[in-house]
């Protein structure tokens, strides 16, 4: 059996930790996209990191002590969404992506806080270790969920015991409410988990998936998104039990439909995994609409130096760098290049610059969104770039290596390009 873990509302709860003030009332975590990355001036700087993932995780975070004004007002307006909210703020009908200027509106006592991103981790890390103690293969999805195999661990009539206990012994140890599913698969299990929220605990045995599965319409199944739901809605199929029916025409689907049909089935055989290479790392930022190609490239200079960081804390060797930029009226341009060469910040930098003078085809066009990475990861150690650049390539990167352990003593912004500051 594989027992899936989700812990309810978690930045929400997260937050109550600090401020035991908050239980009971309607609160919301607010994000935006970084107001602070493109400042002239030095930032308030925590950290990176690269353990977790998910939505509104970013690799990147900043001060947590900002407050409101500080943080989601800017020029007079409020600016942000909503990445969580406890059940009592949902129960005024706050979601996930609302605008915080919406939400407030729709629930004027609503309290709004920044994210404290290190503090979020933290409690993850933790908890992740401490239930490495309690499940033999532990597989960390997001920041807030964790999938289990208790296969020949825990038997099958001890299992409503066993995650009940755990439930409760993770909300003792760390103050997190959660809610746990357990079924014969991983998705039918994360399915189990979401009609056991808020703070429960279902076990759905192989003789009961059938009956549990059925009813549930397609939109709440993990996976099946707005256009695939709009697919299977042309055939009239509104529930899984439908879905289950029309294995004929998931089948005809090729790869997505018969990995979706199996995962519905709950016999896709997907195991759980402890861990998962990385194959590519980036970071990505949405703007209000810039003209200026100067200001442009002192921004992607900024990006260069922050993927950077995070290429030297994985010790990673890219042999492909990616560009891609949003124009303000939808339009888009990427181009991505492969080739060998020491890596850098410089020689990033260099690549990028380049790239963007390639791919900038609407130059009279304001830019909102620039996004650039690194992947293709070299496993081994290998003679790299040209010998024309090989000693300038070899000063650079000794140069980055010394640079970026002062930065993380000390914080990104520690030692900047002075064309960032201009």
């Amino acid at each position: 059996m594989i027992v899936h873990l989700d812990l309810d509302s978690f930045f929400a709860s997260c937050e109550r930790l600090l401020d035991p003030s908050l239980k009971g009332k309607p609160i919301a975590v607010g994000g935006r996209g970084d107001p602070f990355i493109f400042a002239k001036e030095s930032r308030r700087n925590i950290d990176v990191t690269l353990e977790n993932s998910g939505a509104f995780v970013p690799t990147l975070f900043y001060d947590a002590q900002s407050d409101f004004n500080d943080y989601f007002v800017e020029n007079g307006k409020i600016r942000g969404i909503v990445i969580t909210s406890s059940y009592e703020a949902r129960r005024c009908g706050i979601k996930t992506g609302m605008t915080i200027r919406e939400a407030l509106q729709l629930c004027p006592p609503l309290i709004v806080r920044p994210p404290n991103h290190l503090f979020y981790h933290d409690r993850s890390h933790a908890l992740k270790e401490w239930l490495k103690t309690e499940i033999p293969v532990l597989e960390q999805y997001s920041v807030d969920e964790f999938f289990g195999d208790l296969g020949g661990w825990i038997e099958e009539e001890d299992l409503p015991a066993f995650v009940e206990t755990l439930r409760t012994d993770i909300k003792k140890e760390f103050g997190l409410p959660l809610s746990i599913g357990a079924a014969p698969s991983k998705w039918i299990a994360k399915l189990a988990t979401s009609a056991a929220k808020p703070d429960g605990c279902k076990v759905i045995f192989k003789n009961g998936v059938n009956a549990f599965v059925n009813p549930i319409p397609i939109d709440a199944f993990p996976g099946i998104g707005r256009s695939f739901s709009k697919r299977l809605k042309a055939y009239k199929i509104e529930t899984l039990g439908d879905l289950k029916a029309a294995k004929h025409l998931l089948y005809r689907w090729k790869k997505p439909g018969i990995q979706l049909y199996h995962r519905v089935n709950g016999d896709d055989n997907e195991p759980v995994v402890a861990g998962h290479d990385r194959r590519s790392i980036g970071i990505s930022r949405t703007i209000d609409p810039v003209f200026d190609r100067k200001e442009i490239k002192r921004r992607l200079i900024i990006l260069c130096r922050h993927l950077a960081h995070l290429i030297v804390k994985i010790e990673a060797q890219p042999k492909t760098i990616f560009l891609g930029i949003k124009y303000q009226f939808g339009q888009k341009s990427k181009r991505h290049i492969t080739r060998r060469f020491t890596f850098s910040e410089l020689a990033l930098r260099r690549h990028i610059l380049e790239l963007f003078d390639t791919i900038d085809i609407y130059r009279s066009l304001a830019i909102v969104r620039l996004g650039i990475s690194c992947g293709n990861f070299e496993t081994k150690p290998t003679t790299r770039g040209s010998l024309l650049f090989y000693e300038r390539e070899h000063k650079e990167r000794s140069l980055w290596l010394q640079t970026a352990k002062v930065r993380q003593k000390y914080g990104i912004d520690t030692i900047r390009s002075a064309v960032e500051m201009l």
